[in-house]
């Protein structure tokens, strides 16, 4: 009997240890209450985690899609079909396609070669009824607009990249020693720079990222500018690296300090220029511009130019002299770099 009471008091002592030595449960309704709400906002958290995890996913395959889509979608040259089989076997269309091209114009070549065909042709009946001579030679003239308007597009276009790629050469090099890969780099671009460096940069990691070959996708990216020293030397060394091998970025930094130091040389040379292509630009001017508000003062005294061979003769020829005087000044006062 004693034994059994020894046992018994040794089991409560040791039972009233524990009791003393593991941590106090909290039972106070409460506090109770309290954690479970924060349970609660915990699991709706994760949920709320999870459901944007999954809803960026779904995004980016998305995004993927379209661009292969966008990639994919017939990219004809000729809304009208019939119109473009007669136009298409002229050599020139070619090269408005590639204005077209290289200005960014989204315009089938057909429907550019019809509006500048009904800009000039509406001119020349009007020029024709009213028998002047001066509405045809102006429709000869804006007939010309559209092309010009590409031209200075595309040299706009090309100004911008000119400025903003330093830019994108910094990002690529710092993502290539940050351990990221080329194409890699060229989406972080294509994501944070602007038009046109982001559009360009986009194009290329699309491709590359649907297969295309490397190679390939950088001499295409090279046409894209024509005449942009900047790109080719970008390529150039993309292309000469992946052949012998080399530290890309520390070769992409020679690059970028090389493209700034050569932008502010030209931008010099475009300030010490800027008064002689202004002459030029007065001197080809001048001529015509005096013609017109003596044609509007005293149109007897310019009759003879515009209704006689001979002032014809002579208006072409001067407005030849004073073409030929502008373009010799423009090619004077532009110096490479």
């Amino acid at each position: 009997m004693t034994e059994i009471f020894v046992g018994i008091t040794l089991i409560a002592i040791i039972f009233l240890l524990v009791d003393i030595l593991l941590p106090e449960v909290v039972s106070d309704p409460v506090i109770h209450r309290r954690l479970a709400s924060l349970r609660n906002f915990e699991d709706k958290r994760l949920d709320n985690a999870s459901d944007e995890i999954f809803k960026n996913l779904a995004n980016k395959e998305k995004l993927k899609k379209s661009n292969l889509l966008e990639m994919l979608k017939d990219t004809s040259d000729y809304r009208i079909q019939f119109l473009g089989a007669i136009i298409g076997r002229f050599k020139f269309i070619e090269k408005i396609k590639f204005s077209l091209k290289i200005a960014d114009v989204k315009m089938p070549v057909d429907l550019f070669i019809m509006g500048v065909c009904g800009l000039v042709l509406a001119f020349l009946l009007l020029g024709l009824v009213s028998k002047n001579i001066i509405i045809i030679l102006t429709g000869l003239v804006v007939g010309v607009f559209p092309f010009i308007f590409l031209k200075l597009k595309f040299l706009k276009r090309k100004e911008k990249f000119t400025q903003q790629f330093p830019e994108a050469l910094g990002i690529i090099s710092n993502s290539l020693r940050a351990g990221h890969s080329l194409l890699s780099a060229f989406q972080t671009v294509a994501t944070e720079s602007d038009y046109p460096v982001n559009k360009i940069f986009k194009n290329v990691s699309d491709e590359i990222s649907l297969g295309r070959e490397v190679r390939e996708t950088m001499v295409n990216m090279g046409e894209t500018l024509p005449g942009s020293q900047d790109l080719r030397f970008f390529v150039t060394a993309i292309l000469i690296q992946r052949e012998v091998g080399g530290n890309l970025a520390e070769i992409l930094d020679n690059l970028n300090n090389t493209i700034r130091e050569r932008y502010k040389l030209l931008g010099l040379i475009k300030t010490q220029t800027a008064q002689a292509q202004l002459s030029g630009i007065v001197l080809g001017l001048a001529p015509v511009i005096i013609s017109g508000l003596v044609s509007m003062i005293n149109p007897a005294y310019m009759e003879p130019l515009y209704t006689t061979l001979a002032g014809m003769a002579a208006l072409a020829t001067s407005f030849l002299m004073s073409l030929v005087g502008f373009l010799i000044i423009k090619k004077v006062t532009e110096i490479r770099v």
